[in-house]
């Protein structure tokens, strides 16, 4: 990767943190790999009294190269100790009150953009 590729993708990671409530930036993690075989294994840990956790929905890449987060999600399996919301930037994991410990759900999530392409996972997202 050059430098101006690194440069770009270090602001916009900053962008979408620094644009992330208080909440949301409390929670770090990735989405992992393996979305398009569908074992996608997505892990992220909560911050101390952190009320929610913001995911970035996983891209759908085409085969040119065009990158269109997977905005449309089906949830395959539920948390069990907490529930699951949208907003423009991500999936929001919201843990039950009073839960600590490790959750895990899973999604199924594709593109308006690229018909007939799917990305499947599961994501922990452990609660400090």
């Amino acid at each position: 990767m050059d430098k101006f590729s690194r440069g770009l993708l270090a602001g916009l990671a900053f962008a979408s943190v620094a644009g992330a409530s208080e909440a949301w930036a409390s929670c770090a993690g990735g989405d992992g790999r393996g979305w398009a075989s569908g074992k996608g294994d997505g892990a992220f840990e909560m911050a101390p009294g952190a009320a929610t956790c913001l995911m970035n929905y996983p891209n759908v890449i085409h085969a040119d190269d065009r990158r269109m987060p997977a905005t449309q999600v089906t949830l395959t399996r539920a948390p069990k100790s907490g529930k699951i919301g949208l907003s423009k930037q991500g999936v929001v994991y919201t843990p039950n009150a009073g839960f600590r410990g490790k959750d895990r759900f899973c999604t199924r999530n594709t593109a308006a953009a690229f018909p007939g392409q799917t990305l499947s996972g599961c994501v922990t997202v452990t609660v400090r």
